[in-house]
C-alpha cells in the first residue's frame, strides 16, 4: 500500500488544529473537560483517541479526493509551520489563562 503524502499532510495539519481546539475548549469549559475525562479516564487519553480516529478518517476521505502529486518538502514545511503556530497558540493561551 502506497501512502498518499498530500493526504497525510492535510490530515496531520487538520489533526493539529483539532488538538488545539480540544485543548483550549477543555480549559475554558469544565463540563467539556469532565466529559473528556469520564469517557476514558483522563482528558488527554480521550483527546489522543479522538485525534487518532480523526486523523485516520480524514486521511482516507482526503486520499479518495486528492491525487498524490505533492512535493514532500513543501508539505513538510507547511506541517512544520502549522505545528509551530499551534504551539505558540497553546502556549500563549496558557500564559494568558494561568499566569496572573
Amino acid at each position: 500500500m502506497k501512502l498518499n503524502i498530500k493526504s497525510l499532510n492535510y490530515s496531520t495539519i487538520l489533526t493539529i488544529w483539532l488538538i488545539v481546539v480540544l485543548t483550549i475548549w477543555g480549559e475554558l469549559s469544565n463540563s467539556f473537560k469532565t466529559f473528556l475525562a469520564v469517557s476514558t479516564g483522563h482528558h488527554w487519553i480521550t483527546k489522543g483517541m479522538l485525534s487518532l480516529i480523526f486523523f485516520v478518517v480524514v486521511y482516507f476521505m482526503i486520499s479518495k479526493i486528492v491525487k498524490d502529486r505533492a512535493d514532500s518538502t513543501n508539505w513538510a514545511i507547511n506541517t512544520s509551520i502549522a505545528t509551530i503556530l499551534a504551539v505558540i497558540i497553546i502556549f500563549g493561551f496558557y500564559l494568558w489563562h494561568f499566569v496572573p
